[in-house]
């Protein structure tokens, strides 16, 4: 069991142990303690009669309507209940969980004042293998309490859950099968529960593994086009990233290199054409927004965006304070995502060109198109019309959702992040550019066979393993189900697939 003390606990390797492996989790006797501590105090400060948000009051523009004891009451029970309304496709079942595992691990500090009682529930179906189901489609509002609403209400038999197939259950029915008492969320654990950020940094945990892999595949696919044309790779030397002080170019240049090791393949004496000699660019600028977006979701899951928040303070006729604050507002996360979105479009644009370099044989010295035999063949010129298409829909998604932000609650709440559908893009762009490269990477394949020529020991493993599913181009034939069958030998891990640190 890996037993949590707080956020600091939530590495990314702690983090894919509970919510991908589902080891268990637990909680240490002392972040316990916290918690009922901070929890004691907080019941005495509403016992002086302290006006608290959420608690005796309405929400958002009904902010300034006090309730009186029996609303108090309920609210906790009923903010779990109005707020659910996004709709669509659910998020994964790894979201759900790592939404979970962080609010679990905030509610640990001691911040926002809610019970052990109510941690060790989350603990608990954690480790039952509870999954709430939370819409992907929807999620328009100032911090997450959409999300968090529809995660949230499970616990107390609303709504919905996934079950082990991918469908729907009703979480009463999980509940009630499982012999788990609903819980009762008592005076303000409504308000934390969908309070903050935490299914956002869940979803741009995954996207940050899903972006890895498709530099990955973009890298390979950007060495296997420098083999297929015969191209001087002078510019992935060391002596050139020695010369600009850029961790990220440095590193895809250096699996560049070693992508290309081994070859014997006869290079121009002429310098290729930009789009060769500025992947380590490109690719590496990618590799630099991936790291800044990693270090943002942590940062994200650390920190503790209920509002208010609870400083206890025994020493204190009021036993604490309650702080109100915009912690919910995610905007480094944003902006990192909206950034490795615009750098993997940019990785996606320079695959197309060099896809069109490959076809052109005033560039690869090979025929025309790559056709078997020109005139009769068209060769494969379609593949980049394809990826045209593919390109164009790159471009039409530019426009960050971050600026497309409102405001609602008669302007109480006007000001929004807009995470989701800014992480909603990052994913298209993401599948756009895997495509794009996976093209390029077909394309190269056939150019190398054509050369005739060994390239690199790496690049010859991936053409081996590939001619193995699918034949080498002889002649114009149907490439959609070629294209299909080898993203499928990469998405399934059949293709090896470079490492980039």
């Amino acid at each position: 069991m890996i037993a949590l003390d707080g956020p600091e606990d939530l590495t990314t390797a702690t983090y894919r142990r509970i919510v991908h492996a589902r080891e268990a989790v637990g909680m240490t006797d002392r972040a316990l303690a916290r918690v009922e501590r901070s929890r004691r105090l907080f019941l005495k400060h509403l016992e002086t009669g302290a006006i608290c948000y959420g608690v005796n009051t309405g929400l958002g523009a009904l902010a300034g309507r006090d309730l009186d004891d029996e609303e108090s009451q309920l609210l906790p029970r009923h903010v779990l209940l109005g707020r659910a309304g996004a709709v669509g496709a659910p998020f994964p079942a790894v979201v759900s969980r790592g939404a979970m595992l962080i609010k679990l691990a905030q509610f640990l500090t001691g911040s926002s004042a809610v019970s052990a009682e109510l941690c060790r529930f989350i603990a608990d179906r954690l480790n039952d293998g509870f999954t709430p189901l939370i819409p992907s489609e929807g999620h328009g509002m100032a911090g997450e309490i959409i999300p968090l609403c529809h995660l949230a209400q499970t616990f107390i038999g609303e709504g919905y859950l996934l079950d082990e197939n991918g469908g729907r259950m009703p979480a009463a029915d999980w509940l009630r099968d499982h012999r788990v008492t609903p819980y009762a969320p008592q005076s303000k654990e409504g308000l934390s529960l969908i309070n903050g950020v935490a299914a956002a940094p869940a979803v741009a945990f995954e996207a940050v593994a899903r972006l890895k892999d498709t530099l990955s595949l973009a890298t390979l696919a950007a060495a296997a086009t420098a083999e297929g044309l015969g191209a001087s790779v002078e510019a992935f030397s060391a002596d050139v990233a020695r010369l600009r002080p850029d961790p990220g170019m440095r590193e895809v240049a250096a699996m560049l290199r070693r992508l290309v090791s081994g070859s014997t393949i006869t290079r121009g004496t002429r310098q290729p054409a930009v789009s060769i000699r500025v992947a380590p660019h490109v690719h590496g600028a990618l590799h630099a927004a991936i790291g800044r977006l990693e270090q943002a979701v942590i940062a994200e899951w650390s920190a503790i965006g209920d509002n208010p928040v609870f400083i206890p303070d025994e020493a204190s006729p009021a036993f604490g304070r309650l702080l109100h604050s915009g912690n919910f507002h995610c905007a480094e996360l944003t902006q990192q995502v909206e950034a490795a979105a615009l750098a993997i479009a940019q990785l996606a644009l320079l695959s197309e060109r060099r896809l069109h370099r490959l076809l052109d044989d005033r560039f690869s010295g090979l025929a025309p198109q790559l056709a078997r035999r020109p005139g009769l063949d068209a060769g494969l010129v379609i593949l980049h019309k394809a990826v045209l298409g593919l390109t164009a829909k790159v471009r039409s998604l530019s426009v960050p959702p971050s600026l497309q932000h409102g405001e609602t609650s008669f302007g109480q709440e006007d000001a929004m992040t807009m995470i989701f559908p800014a992480l909603d893009r990052l994913a298209e762009i993401d599948r756009l550019a895997r495509l794009v490269a996976t093209y390029e990477l077909y394309a190269a394949l056939a150019a190398i066979d054509q050369r005739r020529q060994t390239p690199g020991t790496a690049i010859q493993a991936v053409l081996d393993r590939a001619r193995k599913e699918i034949p080498a181009h002889a002649g114009d034939r149907s490439y959609g189900p070629d294209v299909e069958r080898l993203a499928l030998m990469i998405e399934t891990g059949q293709l090896p697939l470079p490492v980039i640190e």
